[in-house]
Parts: structure tokens; C-alpha cells; sequence
């Protein structure tokens, strides 16, 4: 599943640990007066505190859900909802509930059906649910959530044919945690078959969890409705009573009432149709076929008048609206050429009959892997030629790349439960990149490795509050938090990773000896671990006392990532390194977290192409090791294109030299060397001088424009251009970037017409930052391009042939900038034609430019659109936000609106996309002030009891805040006084 994708796209020891001055290393209240109290007052308040606490006892006990309730929540939980904000309690309580299912039962088979009714948003549903105990029992719990289960419809048999009649039941209740229980008379005995029948109404929503429905309109202005499906992580249980959990595999057979204007699809092909006479007109009901053994999260089904396209594959269709359909041919291009690289890769056919791949109208997250029907949104998946940018053919081909690696990873073998997430999350992600390498090689896409999941997940990683990769998750709202930066980002980083010490070929193998081991069942790391183990044994890429499982539980089991402190000895030839816990602020000198660490090392004396990224050295968890190495010359790097998780903190005469000789150094060694040094200096190991020195001599030298190393800077650089906004610095950081990048401005111009995937990337963001200075060429450029757009969309007829008077990779870059430099005129009719717009593209980059303006008042109303129910789709609301948010003008006033009005936005956009925790996270960059941090940690406070599955984002935000409050106090002076220094020489350093 996708959430989301980013494109954007090194002292002694002794020094280190005894850091307590905070100095840089390179290795080398009371009031006598108050409020008074009488003991007789104190007293009388002492037990009026204690009578309210008996009385919310008694509340407690009489309201705690004991009975059947129709929400599956219980009847406190429906009480409490109806009172509006005194659900808060509810929600801090439910925190808490443990959602997991005993192990006694196993389902076998489910047979559904399940009729929707469009007009009161309701379905209605029968189900058999086949079943084996595991152990002897009389007790039967399944999740059910805002589900009415007909109690009269309750019927559970045996089904070895010795008794058909039905088994007496004692009892059956809702139970807090979404689960409903059974018990009946009689022992359900060990490995014997059962069946449960029953029918219930279930509810078709508006929030794009379960099954929703969604409303878009045709190009007549004509209003559709569609009906879909989004199940995981725990969604399933909306739609019909289930075992809703990894662990619990099953058959299942599907049937679907549908009227007769519509179609549907669901993860096995149409078996038949049969004719349903109902007074609405014609309906008719869907058969499908029995699937495979699939987790409920991966059940699928799309009700819609959506049309489909052939691949090359017969086996593949794309589906869209009648009026996108040309632009689903991109995806119908490269997906079978995607799936058959994967099924080669891992010697195993894809096992399912068909795939069919749908754009919906409305959908939550970018892309869900159902098993047979992978659902997209229509942004992720529509490539319009006219409209569309070469950033979405890449989201395009990486997202669609990551949800076929997981029909293997996480549909044909899943994890056993979700704090193994990683394991399909961080697969996919990893594996994308080998299937788009594979299907466009000219992008060099492996290459951007680096800067879109490394630093995505050590962005995250190096604040106090990350979690481990592998994690305990006891119900829904602890789960929906874990699809994030470490699962994905992490996970991937750290598979790549064990791809490199252990070898392709080893590595390769052992995947495929795990995929075949537990196919149609479920693994967790270790069972991936044992296999990777036997193969490395046998191949010798490991010694025979060592396991994979040893070495990675370190990365998989503790939280964050280390940095290690090299001490060479340039007379020896050894290098001695030390490994420390890398945290932005605050590290502990007590943290004695240890990593196995493999480590790739070249030196200016070996040759220019010795860059074999096998470990020559291993840490293996100790703090610190001295090791011989080939002479080291001139200069030396460890962990060769970044293939370890970790950051490298060398010695003040190397940094030295590798930043003198940085074009000496291949492209992928400059983007890391940059990160790491930018890192290390914000985290006050490393002297600021050496990273911006090495950035100014990239620049000026750099005749090529290299994507990965500029884009790596552009992004290191925007952290000081986001804290240094309000400073007196800021004017001398606009003077440093512009003379080191002069050359580079003025090569990039206007001109697109070269197709190409690296030259464009390089346009656009060269083209951002060129136009951050209002008296800048690309801003009066911008500025002109969009005024004549307004004046041809206010005379032509055509809405949407006016778009294409402007570049589309351009766009998003003039689109913001004449907004930002404009008046309300420019925001008005970019927000017309926002709404004129029919391509999901362009929608898109309107939304984000609209962002820009600096006119507070213009962002206010912006923002507003939010809540007034129907300006802005439930998809696109962290978008908005965002936009805002990032502003630097927009974020005191996007703080504002959360603050005022989060239990309004909690109710219209629900918890199941984790949109608010999304917001949360968008505030950060801008605030630097200690008063800044405390109003955000008084707002976490005040919406404790209702904060939803925002915690981790607030813990993310609030570390972030005060790391730059920090940085405010530590680095601030410094970066100030070298950049005056330097101010009359930046493009000669």
C-alpha cells in the first residue's frame, strides 16, 4: 500500500561522549505572596473532588457496553457520540482497547454477499463463515465494526455432516475493541469444521474507509456515484464481520447486488450474472469465483461505470472514466512489463487469473495492492499528455512498480501480524525501484535512492521519539500510525542494505527460498531472516557463527540509526571507529544502543572505479574497533553510494580534503558526503564551515548540473532557508546560494523542449529555487507567462485548452510564483480554474499554488474551504493544509485554524488516512522559537482525549520544533558569522 511518495526527490570518542559544552568536534520561580487557603475550605473541596470521583465511577459502570449495539462500539460509545465533543473520553479510552483476536478459532472460507443502498448509505448483508477451532472451545469472537448483526439470524453447525442442526447458543454481545463475541452450549471441538451464518446491515460511508461510496461528476456536469473499497489496515470488519487480522487467512467467494448501470469488479474474475428484480428498476447479482488463502485486508470490490483498456497482457485491464480512458495507456504500458520482470526475478508466476488495475474518483491513499485489483488514485495512475508532468509519469511508474511487488511481497506471503509491516511496506518500496529501473533503465532511478528514502527515513529517524522498525500494535489507531516513514522508508533502507553485504545473487535466492516456503501463508522476520541465513552459509557470504537474523535484529528491533567517528592513523594506515546512537539534539551520553554495522571503504590511493559496496570491515555491536586498511592517500570515504544506514563523521583533515577534491569524487559519494555533513553540523558534530564550503565549491564547479548531488544540496540548503526566514541572516544565505549557484541559474531556462526524464527533473528544481528572489529573470518570466495565460482563459471558450498555453512541467513552478508575487486577480482565477480543471494532474499543482500567495487573508479563506463541506475532496485535505503550512507567511495562520478547529476537521475526515496527523507534521520546518514549541505542546495537551491517531505525528513535530530551537541557540551565531565573513568571496571558495 501507498501512502504517500517523495520525490524530492563526520572528534574523538572521549570528546563525543563527554560532549557536555556542546562544543563542535571534527575529530582532532517563588513568590512570597499567593493564593491562601483555609484548612476548613481545603477540606470541603478535598471531598466534593472525592464525591465526583464516586459518581464518574458509577457513570463508568453502568454505561460500560455490555450489550448489543448496532455500531459494534457498544451502547457508551453511540451515547457519547451523539453528545459531540464528550466523545473526547471515548477516544482517549479507546486508545487503550486491545482489538486482537484469540487464536482458538481459524477461519477456512467466507461466503458473502452484500447488497448496497445508495440513497441511505446503508448495505445489507448475509454471510457463512466456515471455520476450524484450533483448540477445544466454546467461544467465538470476530471484529465487527459499525456493523448491526441480525442476533435472530445467528445459526452455527457442524459441518461434518453427523448433525445438521444448529448449535444452541448461550450468549452473543458486542465487545469493546470492535469485536463481537458467541458463546455457545456446547464445546466446539478441535480441528472439526463449523459453519457461522448470520445476515446484518452494514454502512456504505462518506469517508473513503471500508465500503464507501463516492461522488464525481461527468463531463455534462452530471452527477455519479461510485462504491469502493479500502480495507487495510483493519477496514475490513466495516464492510462484514471477519477475523480482520493478518494471521487469519482464508477463501473467500464474493456475490454483489448491483443495478443494472453499473459494473462491478472484484479481486477473481466475473463468474455470472443473475438478474435481481427489485421496484428500483433492474438489478442484478455478481458471482465471483473462490480466491486464494488472502488476508481480509486484501479483499477487493468496485462498483462503478467505469470502462477499462487493454495492456499488451490479456490478463491486465486499466479502468477510469469513459473520459480519462486515453490517459491510462502509460500505465497499460509498463505494468506488464513490471509484472513479468518481477515474476522472473522471483521464479514464481504471478497466481491469480487477472489483474485489474482502477483509478477511483475518490480514493484515501495513493495505491491499495488488493490481491487481483489494485485500486489507485486517479493522480497516481492518469498520465495525460497535455496536462501531465514528468514527476507523474514517475509517481506513476513507481507507484504502480510497488503494488505489483507486493502481489509476492505482503499478498502471497504475509506478515504473520502488523509490527512485521516493514516486511511487505519496505519491500515494496525497495523492490519498486529494481521494476522501474527495469521498465524506463534511462532514468537512472536507483540513483535517487539516496534522496528519496534515506534521508525520508533519517529525517525521522534521528529525533528521540522514533520507534523501532518491528513494533507491538495492540488495535486500529496504534496500527494506522505505523504506515510511515519507518516502514516504508526504513524498511526499504535497510533491505538495501542487506542486499549489499550479503551479495545480489545471495540475496536473491534467499527471497526466493522465503517466497516459496510460506506462499499463500504468513512469515515474520525471523522465518525472512532464516532463509536469507541458509543461503548465506551456503554461499559463504557469512561466516558459519553468524546469522542475518544477529545483524539485523539491531536495525529492527531498536530505534534510530548510528554515526561513526572515524580516528585514522595516516602513519599506520588504521582507522579507529566508534559508534554512537546519531540524535539531532539532545544525545544521550549514556545510550549505549549498538548496531552491527558493514562497512565499505576506497581511498583516493585504490583506483577511481574501486567502489564495491561489499563490507571490508564489521562493527559487530561493539562500541569501537581500529582495523588496518589499504594505504589511505589523499583522502578516504566509507560506506560506498550509501549502502549502510548510517551517517560517517570523519577526521578534520579528511573532511578537508574531500571537500577541496569534491569533484574528484563519483556523484553519488558528493550527494552523500553532503548529507552527512549538513546533518552533522545541524546536530552540532560538525563545524558549519565544512559543509558550506563543500556545497560552494559543487556549485561553481559543477558544469554538468548533476541531478542527485544539486538536488541533495537544494534540499540540505532549504532547512537553513526555512529557520533563517526570520533572521537577520536570511538576506546573507539568499546572497550565498545565488553566487554559488549563478552559473546554474542562468543555463537553466524556460526552454522544455528537450524530452528528457534527468533534464527536466533538473529544470524543475533548478527553475524552484531560481525563483525564490522577486527581482530574479524566472520570476518576471514566470510572472509574464501567467498573465498571458489569464488573458487567453478570460476570451476562450475551451476551459481546459487554455491549461495548455503553459508547459506542464513548468507549471507548478509558474503557478506559484506569480501567485506568491500577485495579487487576489492571480489566486482568483488559478481557484477557477482549479474547479473548471477535469485532469487530476493539474487539480493537483493548482492546489498547491494556491498555497502561495503571501496574502494572509487570501490564505485564511484558503483554508476555510476545509470545512464548509464540499470545496475540497477528503483526498486532497493534507494537501491544502500543507500548501499553507509551508508557506512561511502561512504557517502561523494554518497553526491557528488546526488549533481552532481540529475536533470539526477530526469529524469530517475521520482518522483513516492519519490527515491530521499529516498537518501536524507540515508545521514544523517554520517554527523556531521556544514560545512556538510550547504553544504547540499546550495544543497536544488540550486535545489529548481526542488527539485520533495524531500522537506520533505530534511527538515527531514537537522533537523537530526543538531541535531547531536548539539549533537556534547553537548554530545560529556561527552559520551568521561565516557567511558575513565570506560574504564578499562565495563564489571563489
Amino acid at each position: 500500500m501507498v501512502g504517500y511518495y517523495n520525490n524530492q526527490g563526520v572528534p574523538t570518542s572521549l570528546d563525543l561522549e563527554n560532549n557536555s559544552s556542546q562544543k563542535k568536534y571534527t575529530v582532532n520561580q517563588n513568590n512570597s505572596k499567593g493564593l491562601v487557603i483555609s484548612k476548613p475550605l481545603c477540606t470541603l473541596m478535598a471531598i466534593g473532588a472525592l464525591l465526583l470521583a464516586v459518581l464518574a465511577g458509577l457513570v463508568v459502570f453502568f454505561l460500560v457496553p455490555r450489550g448489543c449495539s448496532g455500531t459494534g462500539e457498544g451502547p457508551m460509545a453511540s451515547l457519547m457520540k451523539k453528545e459531540g465533543e464528550s466523545s473526547i473520553m471515548m477516544d482517549n479510552l479507546l486508545d487503550e482497547v486491545n482489538e486482537r483476536l484469540p487464536r482458538s478459532i481459524k477461519p477456512l472460507h467466507y461466503r458473502i454477499e452484500i447488497r448496497p443502498d445508495f440513497g441511505n448509505g446503508t448495505t445489507q448483508g448475509t454471510e457463512t463463515i466456515t471455520f476450524q477451532p484450533a483448540e477445544d472451545t466454546d467461544t467465538i469472537t470476530f471484529h465487527a465494526n459499525k456493523i448491526d448483526i441480525d442476533s435472530q439470524s445467528l445459526d452455527i453447525r457442524s459441518s461434518d455432516g453427523q448433525n445438521g442442526d444448529s448449535l444452541p447458543i448461550r450468549s452473543h454481545d458486542y465487545l469493546e475493541g470492535q469485536r463481537y463475541r458467541i458463546v455457545v452450549d456446547q464445546k466446539l471441538k478441535k480441528d472439526k469444521t463449523y459453519s457461522l451464518n448470520l445476515r446484518y446491515q452494514g454502512e456504505l460511508n462518506n469517508q473513503l474507509q471500508g465500503f464507501y461510496k463516492s461522488h464525481y461528476q461527468s463531463p455534462s456536469g452530471e452527477t455519479r456515484i461510485a462504491a469502493s473499497t479500502q480495507f487495510s489496515p483493519t477496514d475490513a470488519r466495516r464492510a462484514f464481520p471477519c477475523f480482520d487480522e493478518p494471521y487469519f487467512k482464508a477463501k473467500f467467494n464474493i456475490r454483489l447486488a448491483r443495478p443494472g448501470n453499473m459494473s462491478t469488479l472484484s479481486n477473481m474474475p466475473l463468474e455470472r450474472s443473475e438478474i435481481l428484480p427489485t421496484v428500483e428498476g433492474a438489478w442484478y447479482w455478481d458471482n465471483y469465483p473462490e480466491t486464494p488463502e488472502m488476508p481480509t485486508y486484501l479483499v477487493a470490490f468496485v462498483m462503478s461505470d467505469l470502462i477499462s483498456m487493454q495492456s499488451s497482457d490479456r490478463n491486465i485491464k486499466v479502468w477510469a472514466r469513459k473520459e480519462y480512458l486515453s490517459q491510462t495507456n502509460y500505465a497499460a504500458n509498463i505494468a506488464p512489463t513490471i509484472l513479468r520482470y518481477f515474476e522472473d526475478y522471483f521464479s514464481i508466476r504471478f497466481p491469480l487469473p487477472k489483474i485489474d488495475i482502477v483509478a477511483l474518483p475518490e480514493f484515501g491513499f495513493g495505491a491499495m495492492e488488493n490481491w487481483g485489483l489494485i485500486t489507485f488514485r486517479e493522480s497516481n495512475l492518469l498520465f495525460d499528455n497535455y496536462g501531465s508532468t514528468v514527476e507523474d509519469r514517475r509517481t506513476i511508474a513507481t507507484v504502480l512498480s510497488h503494488e505489483i511487488a507486493h502481489q509476492w511481497f505482503g499478498n502471497l506471503v504475509t506478515p504473520k501480524w502488523w509490527n512485521d509491516l516493514w516486511l511487505k511496506e519496505g519491500f515494496a518500496t525497495y523492490l519498486m525501484y529494481l521494476g522501474v529501473d527495469h521498465a524506463e533503465p534511462s532514468w537512472k532511478i536507483m540513483e535517487e535512492f539516496i534522496p528519496s528514502e534515506i534521508q525520508r527515513a533519517m529525517s525521522v529517524d534521528r529525533l528521540e521519539y522514533s520507534r523501532p522498525i518491528s513494533y507491538e500494535f495492540i488495535n486500529s489507531r496504534q496500527i494506522k500510525q505505523a504506515f510511515d516513514d519507518i516502514s516504508y522508508a526504513k524498511g526499504a533502507s535497510i533491505i538495501r542494505m542487506m542486499n549489499h553485504f550479503l551479495g545480489e545473487d545471495t540475496f536473491k535466492t534467499g527471497l526466493i527460498k522465503y517466497l516459496e516456503k510460506f506462499k499463500f501463508g504468513n512469515a515474520d522476520r525471523d522465518d525472512l531472516f532464516d532463509s536469507l541465513t541458509e543461503e548465506a552459509h551456503r554461499s559463504g557470504a557469512l561466516l558459519p557463527n553468524e546469522t542475518v537474523n544477529e545483524i539485523m535484529s539491531t536495525w529492527t528491533e531498536q530505534a534510530g540509526f548510528p554515526v561513526i567517528n572515524v580516528v585514522p592513523d595516516y602513519v599506520k594506515n588504521t582507522l579507529k571507529l566508534v559508534q554512537k546512537r546519531f540524535l539531532l539534539n539532545n544525545p544521550k551520553p549514556s545510550d549505549d544502543t549498538r548496531w552491527w554495522i558493514p562497512i565499505s571503504y576506497t581511498s583516493s590511493s585504490l583506483t577511481q572505479n574501486n567502489l564495491d559496496t561489499k563490507p571490508k570491515i564489521w562493527l559487530r555491536g561493539e562500541k569501537e574497533v581500529v582495523v588496518q586498511v589499504d594505504p589511505i592517500g589523499d583522502w578516504y570515504l566509507l560506506n560506498l553510494n550509501y549502502t549502510g544506514y548510517y551517517l560517517v563523521n570523519y577526521d578534520e583533515k579528511n573532511w578537508k580534503r574531500l571537500s577541496e577534491r569534491i569533484m574528484a569524487v563519483p556523484a553519488l559519494a558528493r550527494a552523500q558526503l553532503i548529507t552527512d555533513a549538513m546533518d552533522l553540523a545541524r546536530a552540532s558534530q560538525l563545524d558549519y564551515e565544512i559543509p558550506l564550503r563543500m556545497i560552494a565549491r559543487m556549485a561553481v564547479q559543477d558544469e554538468q548540473i548533476m541531478f542527485i548531488p544539486t538536488a541533495v544540496a537544494f534540499d540540505k540548503l532549504s532547512f537553513l532557508s526555512d529557520i533563517l526566514y526570520d533572521t537577520p541572516a536570511f538576506g546573507l544565505f539568499e546572497e550565498y546560494h545565488k553566487a554559488i549557484f549563478k552559473r546554474t541559474y542562468q543555463l537553466v531556462d524556460f526552454n522544455d523542449d528537450i524530452d528528457d526524464y534527468i533534464t527536466r527533473r533538473i529544470r524543475q528544481m533548478v527553475l524552484t529555487w531560481s525563483c525564490r528572489s522577486a527581482e530574479s529573470r524566472c520570476v518576471h518570466e514566470s510572472r509574464a507567462r501567467f498573465r498571458s495565460w489569464m488573458i487567453n482563459g478570460k476570451t476562450s471558450r475551451n476551459r481546459n485548452a487554455t491549461a495548455n498555453t503553459i508547459v506542464p512541467n513548468l507549471r507548478s513552478i509558474i503557478y506559484c510564483t506569480a501567485i506568491r508575487e500577485g495579487s487576489e486577480l492571480e489566486w482568483n482565477f488559478a481557484y477557477e480554474k482549479y474547479l473548471e480543471s477535469t485532469s487530476p494532474s493539474e487539480k493537483n499543482v493548482l492546489l498547491d499554488a494556491l498555497g502561495c500567495t503571501k496574502l494572509k487573508w487570501l490564505l485564511s479563506r484558503y483554508l476555510d474551504k476545509l470545512i464548509d463541506g464540499y470545496s475540497i475532496r477528503i483526498q486532497d485535505a493534507d494537501r491544502v493544509f500543507e500548501s499553507v503550512a509551508n508557506n512561511k507567511e502561512g504557517m502561523l495562520i494554518a497553526f491557528d485554524f488546526i488549533r481552532k478547529n481540529w475536533n470539526e476537521l477530526l469529524n469530517h475526515y475521520g482518522d483513516g488516512f492519519n490527515i491530521l496527523g499529516k498537518m501536524i507534521n507540515s508545521l514544523a520546518s517554520h517554527m523556531t522559537t521556544e514560545f512556538q514549541l510550547d504553544e504547540l505542546i499546550r495544543f497536544r495537551e488540550s486535545i489529548k482525549a481526542n488527539i485520533s491517531t495524531a500522537t506520533q505525528s505530534f511527538d515527531i513535530a514537537i522533537k523537530t520544533v526543538k531541535a531547531n530551537v536548539d539549533w537556534m541557540s547553537k548554530n545560529y551565531q556561527q552559520v551568521e558569522d561565516w557567511l558575513t565573513k565570506h560574504q564578499e568571496q562565495f563564489h571563489y571558495l
